[in-house]
C-alpha cells in the first residue's frame, strides 16, 4: 500500500470504510468480515518445534455462535506469506480463497471511498485498476471458501495449521558456554474469543522455558520439561501479549557432552606426555591407552549422532567434538607408528 493513499484516506470521515482499512487492516476485516470471528469463544495457539529452526503451527478456534453461510469467510490476519498453510472445518479441508478472490471482496467495501478520491489522488483510469496496481495486496488475509456451509452452523471446530519462523536471538550466555541456546520472541494477538491458550512443544532431545511479558498470563502447572502451555486472560491494555520462548539443551545432555570433550582433550595431552616418554625411555605402550582412544572416538560418534538435525544450539559443541574425533584418530595412527618401528 502506497502512502499516498494513506494520506488521502484521512481526509474521508471517521467511519468510512478506505479510512479504516489504511489505518487498521485488521481492525477493517473484524468489522466488515466478522461473520466467523463474532462467534468463536474459544482460540487455542499451538507451536511445536520439528527443530530450534522450523515450527509448524496450529490455530483452533471453538466455534459457539451462530454463523450465517457466507461465500468466503475472514478467519485471521497473518503478518507475512505462510508456508504450507491448511484449514480444516470438523476434519474436512477448506479451500483457501485466492489473493484475487479477497482483492475483489475487500473493494467492494471501499470502492466508494476509493473513487470520492479520485481527484486527490489524481489516478487514471477506474478505480478498481488503481486498486489492483497500486493498493491490493497489502497483508493478505486467509479467508476459505464458503461452500462448505449449507445452512448457518452453531458448533464445530475450525483448524489452521502452518509452518512459521519467528525473531530469533542468542538466549544470554556465559563466554565460556558450549551451547548456542536459542530465544523466540512471539506475539500473541488476543484477536477474538474470551479464552486464549497457548502451548509450546520443544523439538526432539530439547526443552523448552516460555516467561510471558504480561501479568494476563497465567501458567498451566506440568511436570513435562518439553511443554509449556499458559492461558490469557484478555483484560485491559494491549491487544498483543509478548512471549520470550527459549529452546534449551537439557542439563543431562550438557554434561554429556562436556564430559566428551574433557576427555577427548585430556586423551590428547596424555598421548603427547605417554609417547614422548616412551621415545625417550623405551617404554612400551599399553594396548589399554589405545582401546580408550577407540571407546572415546566411538562415543564422539554417537552424540553426533544426535546432533544431526539441528546446526545452530549444538553447532559450536558438534564442531568440538569433529575436531576431538580427528584428533583422536591421528593419535591412534602415531601410536601404530610408534609400536611397529620399536
Amino acid at each position: 500500500m502506497n502512502d499516498n493513499i494513506k494520506i488521502a484516506s484521512m481526509s474521508l470521515p471517521e467511519d468510512s470504510a478506505l479510512r479504516l482499512f489504511c489505518s487498521n487492516e485488521l481492525e477493517f476485516y473484524y468489522k466488515y468480515f466478522n461473520q466467523f470471528t463474532k462467534s468463536v469463544i474459544r482460540e487455542k495457539k499451538i507451536l511445536e518445534f520439528e527443530t530450534p529452526n522450523r515450527m509448524k503451527v496450529t490455530y483452533e478456534y471453538d466455534v459457539g455462535g451462530k454463523v450465517a453461510p457466507a461465500e468466503q469467510l475472514f478467519v485471521f490476519l497473518p503478518n507475512t506469506r505462510k508456508n504450507w498453510m491448511k484449514v480444516f472445518w470438523m476434519g474436512t479441508r477448506l479451500a483457501i480463497c485466492s489473493s484475487e478472490k479477497i482483492g475483489k471482496e475487500v473493494y467492494n467495501k471501499i470502492e466508494d471511498d476509493l473513487i470520492a478520491l479520485q481527484k486527490e489522488l489524481q489516478y487514471e483510469g477506474t478505480a478498481l485498476e488503481y486498486w489492483e496496481k497500486r493498493v491490493w495486496p497489502g497483508h493478505i488475509p486467509c479467508f476459505v471458501e464458503g461452500s462448505f456451509m449449507k445452512n448457518s452452523i452453531e458448533t464445530g471446530q475450525l483448524i489452521v495449521e502452518f509452518y512459521d519462523s519467528f525473531e530469533t536471538y542468542e538466549r544470554p550466555k556465559s563466554k565460556c558456554s558450549l551451547f548456542d541456546e536459542r530465544r523466540y520472541v512471539y506475539n500473541y494477538a488476543l484477536e477474538f474469543g474470551n479464552s486464549h491458550w497457548i502451548y509450546v512443544k520443544a523439538p526432539d532431545k530439547f526443552q523448552v522455558e516460555m516467561s510471558p511479558e504480561d501479568n494476563r498470563a497465567d501458567k498451566i502447572k506440568g511436570n513435562d520439561p518439553e511443554i509449556q502451555a499458559y492461558r490469557i486472560h484478555p483484560g485491559h491494555g494491549s491487544k498483543t501479549i509478548k512471549f520470550n520462548i527459549d529452546i534449551l539443551v537439557p542439563q543431562t545432555l550438557k554434561w554429556w557432552y562436556r564430559m566428551i570433550i574433557y576427555f577427548g582433550v585430556a586423551y590428547i595431552i596424555a598421548f603427547f606426555w605417554i609417547a614422548c616418554a616412551h621415545i625417550k625411555e623405551g617404554e612400551p605402550l599399553s594396548p589399554a591407552f589405545a582401546q580408550v582412544g577407540i571407546s572415546l572416538v566411538a562415543a564422539i560418534i554417537a552424540s553426533r549422532g544426535w546432533m544431526m538435525n539441528d546446526e545452530t544450539v549444538l553447532k559450536r559443541v558438534s564442531n568440538y567434538m569433529t575436531g576431538i574425533a580427528v584428533s583422536i584418530l591421528i593419535c591412534l595412527v602415531l601410536l601404530y607408528f610408534i609400536a611397529a618401528f620399536k
